[in-house]
C-alpha cells in the first residue's frame, strides 16, 4: 500500500471522528442556549471536514499510484512470460529442426561398388570393397526371412503369393 494512501485513510478518519466530537460539544451548546460556544465548535467541525477532504484527496492519488504500480508490474509480469514463451517456442523450433537432420554419418557408394564421397577414408573404401555386391543388378534383393520368438532365423519359406491381415 502505498505511504500516501495509508497517510490519507488514517488522516481523514481522525478528522471525521474529530469533527464528530465538535458536533457533540455543538448539539450541547445548542441545548443549553450557549451560542457563542456552538459557533466555535461548528467552526472546529467545519475546519476538521476540510481537513478531512484534504485528506481524502490525498488518499484518492495514493490510490492512483497503487494502481498505477500494480499495473507496470502487471504489464511487467506479463512481458516476462511472453518473452519467456518465444523462448521456449524457439528451443522447441531448434530441437524439431534437430530432430529433422539426420543423426549418423552418410556415405555414397557407386555402382561399381566404390565410396563416392571424397572424406572417405581407406579403410571404408576396403569394406566397401569386401561387400560383396553384385554388380550386374540394378537393384539388390533381399531374401525372405522369419524369424521366431527367440529371435533366431527360421528356415520356413514364405509363400508367393501370401496374404497378410491386420486388425487393429
Amino acid at each position: 500500500m502505498n505511504v500516501k494512501t495509508m497517510e490519507g485513510l488514517v488522516g481523514a478518519k481522525s478528522n471525521i471522528n474529530l469533527s464528530d466530537t465538535a458536533m457533540g460539544v455543538y448539539r450541547q451548546a445548542v441545548q443549553k442556549g450557549d451560542t457563542a460556544t456552538a459557533q466555535r465548535a461548528l467552526g472546529y467541525a467545519g475546519d476538521m471536514v476540510n481537513q478531512a477532504e484534504a485528506y481524502e484527496t490525498k488518499a484518492k492519488e495514493g490510490m492512483k499510484e497503487d494502481t498505477n504500480e500494480l499495473n507496470e508490474k502487471a504489464k511487467a509480469q506479463q512481458e516476462k512470460i511472453i518473452e519467456k514463451r518465444r523462448e521456449d517456442q524457439k528451443d522447441l523450433e531448434n530441437q524439431i529442426e534437430q530432430s529433422r537432420k539426420p543423426n549418423g554419418d552418410t556415405i555414397q557408394i557407386s555402382k561399381e561398388g566404390k565410396p563416392v564421397s571424397p572424406e572417405t577414408s581407406d579403410t571404408e573404401t576396403e569394406i566397401a570393397h569386401s561387400a560383396q555386391i553384385p554388380s550386374n543388378t540394378d537393384t539388390l534383393e533381399m531374401p525372405s526371412v522369419l524369424y521366431n520368438s527367440a529371435g533366431e532365423v527360421s528356415l520356413q519359406k514364405v509363400p508367393e503369393q501370401a496374404e497378410i491381415s491386420v486388425v487393429i
